[in-house]
């Protein structure tokens, strides 16, 4: 049996906007409401049979909420992602280096340009786990109670993908991870800073992208909390809506 996804049409819907109308017509509490946009930003249903999907696409409809109604197989799956470590710009275009990688894209061939952000709890270093549980082995061989273990320490995590060319070509951005040494001027101490400085380039460029409600807020410095999503995997969820409206995506 086939099933269906409901997804909203504005590319740069704000994820929690459907709250109201899930908390009513969808059968969901506040709460359940919440986690589910948040793990699935852009869509009102997920993996929905027919009926009750359809049901639910005419209630968005009469509430004033543009959304498109598709069987999940035509979502397409994101591109496999390029971890970009240098992005250069160089004319009509950038020229972006990874490990392994070096590819020019032009800034008109970029179909999606978004951005996101996470919180997820913080993993130390090797050296620093490693001090942790050396800690932890000598005080049991003393006899002595352990250390108190640190306590769990939760981090936001700020991504980018940009999918470029023919729709196959797709690059990870994340500040950590990057070379800012070629932004004009001279690069900010705060990467999170250069970071926006490069997607504000970005995205003065890439007219024809399709960007999420993320990218201009991030870039406008404006709160971030009521955007954030729940995981990398909710990216993933928000980047196949993406990739799905840049390619005209039509209803059932």
């Amino acid at each position: 049996m086939t099933a269906y996804a409901l997804l909203l049409s504005d590319p740069a819907a704000e994820p929690l906007s459907p709250l109201p109308f899930l908390s009513t017509e969808g059968g969901l509490s506040t709460e359940d409401a919440r986690a589910f946009l948040r793990h699935n930003p852009g869509f009102l249903a997920r993996n929905a049979p027919f009926e009750p999907a359809s049901r639910l696409s005419a209630a968005a409809a009469a509430a004033g909420l543009r959304a498109l109604l598709v069987p999940e197989t035509e979502l397409p799956a994101p591109p496999p992602a390029l971890q970009a470590e240098k992005i250069v710009p160089a004319g009509a275009g950038i020229q972006v280096s990874g490990a392994a990688f070096s590819v020019f894209i032009p800034f008109d061939g970029i179909t999606v340009l978004s951005a996101a952000a996470y919180d997820a709890e913080y993993l130390p270093d090797t050296l620093q786990a490693v001090k942790t549980g050396l800690a932890a082995r000598l005080a049991s061989l003393a006899g002595v109670p352990p250390p108190p273990a640190p306590g769990r320490v939760m981090e936001t995590y700020f991504r980018a993908d940009l999918v470029g060319g023919d729709g196959q070509l797709r690059l990870l951005l994340r500040p950590e991870a990057l070379d800012f040494s070629a932004l004009a001027g001279k690069p900010s101490p705060s990467s999170l800073q250069n970071f926006r400085r490069l997607l504000e380039e970005l995205s003065s460029q890439a007219f024809r992208a399709a960007r999420n409600a993320f990218l201009p807020a991030f870039l406008a410095g404006k709160p971030l909390a009521r955007l954030k999503i729940a995981s990398p995997e909710a990216a993933e969820a928000e980047l196949s809506r993406l990739l799905l409206l840049s390619r005209g995506g039509k209803p059932v």
